[in-house]
């Protein structure tokens, strides 16, 4: 798992008459090798509807443990947001987040310009639904970039050296 790499630290409830030994989950580190940061060390990848994490790590590294990979190397922190939502789920998401039923009503308008106006301007404007509007922001999640196969092994040393403090 991810966090096996992580170092333990000690930890106390009570200012320190007890002691436990937990993982340190907040350690953060980030990949700086010059080799990794290379455009021929990573492809480009669009996310198909309906894929996780898992399913890309799986189709790159026939392993979907390394997920976190994908995560990590995308600055993807909350999956749950910061990956594209499938059409159903995105309409889920724009009725919960709007507190409407109809995600094809007008959000805003538009100009020629692609500037937001509003409903009584005098120009030409275009109506932007809820949907239209969210949909933009869930494409753009879709293309990310993914450690090429024969790179894993150093990403993941290089990780994993990182988060010890071996560097």
């Amino acid at each position: 798992m991810y966090f096996k790499s992580f170092p333990a630290v000690n930890y106390s409830l009570d200012g320190g008459k007890t002691t436990f030994s937990m993982t340190d989950i907040f350690r953060r580190v980030r990949v700086f090798d010059e080799n990794l940061l290379t455009s021929t060390f990573y492809d480009d990848y669009d996310i198909l509807d309906g894929e996780t994490p898992e399913i890309v790590a799986d189709k790159f590294y026939n392993e979907s443990y390394y997920h976190w990979v994908i995560l990590l190397t995308n600055e993807i922190i909350d999956p749950r947001f910061d990956w594209p939502l499938s059409n159903p789920d995105l309409r889920t998401f724009i009725r919960r987040k709007y507190d409407i039923e109809n995600v094809d009503e007008t959000k805003h308008y538009i100009n020629d310009d692609g500037d937001v106006v509003h409903s009584s301007y005098a120009g030409t404007k275009y109506p932007i639904s809820y949907f239209q509007y969210e949909e933009e922001i869930n494409e753009a999640k879709r293309r990310i970039s993914v450690i090429k196969p024969q790179f894993l092994p150093t990403f993941v040393n290089s990780f994993t050296g990182s988060i010890n403090g071996q560097r």
